[in-house]
């Protein structure tokens, strides 16, 4: 009889060793799952006649100094964000539109930073993610990395919608925010941040000839030159020569706005291993 009692302890014990083993055990995430949402914190706010708009490759929180790469770096921390949120303050921005976005990264101090963003601006947001990808000598991957709009208009809808594919480590995608600009008329606010490829341009070009009404295209495009794929949309790059803001373009709807200004915020902190790219518009 002892001997069973034994037996029965010896068999829970080791039962619940097992059970220890199997929760700390490393599942792999889902690669073809993309986080993507948003939330509105303010409505109400509509125009009919003006618009600000920035593009904005933020480098994954991380100073031009530092590698976001990097295991053994950090940072997107509340520091960092404030940086930011200073320079995007001092646009007065209507739409922002935010490439390589953190979330919850290994080596990220802020791991819901464009939630942290955009209350400190006080503005509403959308996140679409590429897929999961960590800093390099990670193990297990951990975090998200992505688009993001930010936006004094209310959201109506998002699609995170994949435009290159060349591997779970390669492939990007671009956020389009759907916004109530005023009580009549909308507009697509896209983020994007393609590879160093031929391959995004058309499959954005093709997402885009699918969509009704306005639309903005911003982003970090790797791509300097003409792309005819977008004129031939109506789209209209507000550099027209394509030289000015490098990489980093904003692209509008020519039959519904009128440029007013283009500029660059100058940016003496190094804050971001790209500038803040803005333009000012008129609706016709």
């Amino acid at each position: 009889m002892n001997f069973h009692k034994i037996d029965f302890r010896l068999l829970a014990l080791l039962c619940f060793l097992l059970l220890l083993v199997q929760c700390k055990k490393y599942t792999e995430p889902d690669y073809n799952q993309r986080s993507s949402y948003f939330k509105n914190v303010t409505t109400g706010y509509t125009s009919d006649s003006l618009l600000t708009c920035v593009t904005y490759n933020i480098q994954l929180g991380f100073m031009a100094n530092q590698d976001p790469w990097d295991i053994n770096q950090t940072g997107a921390d509340m520091a960092q964000i404030k940086r930011l949120a200073d320079i995007l303050r001092s646009t007065n921005a209507d739409i922002i539109a935010l490439q390589e976005v953190p979330r919850n990264r290994y080596n990220a101090v802020v791991k819901g930073f464009v939630e942290t963003l955009a209350a400190e601006l006080g503005m509403n947001y959308a996140f679409g993610a590429h897929g999961y990808n960590g800093p390099y000598g990670e193990n297990p991957t951990q975090g998200e990395w992505g688009n993001a709009i930010l936006t004094k208009f209310e959201i109506e809808a998002i699609n995170n919608h994949q435009v290159e594919y060349r591997s779970v480590w390669e492939r990007r995608s671009l956020i389009d925010a759907t916004l109530l600009v005023n009580t009549s008329s909308s507009v697509h606010a896209i983020s994007l941040h393609h590879l160093p490829s031929l391959e995004g341009i058309p499959n954005t070009a093709a997402y885009v000839n699918t969509l009704q009404g306005g639309v903005l295209l911003m982003g970090d495009y790797n791509y300097l030159g003409e792309i005819v794929e977008f004129t031939n949309l109506g789209l209209s790059d507000v550099d027209s020569t394509y030289f000015f803001h490098g990489v980093d373009r904003i692209f509008i709807d020519k039959n519904a706005l009128q440029v007013l200004e283009v500029n660059q915020v100058v940016d003496t902190q190094f804050v971001s291993d790209h500038w803040a790219n803005y333009t000012r518009l008129r609706f016709k």
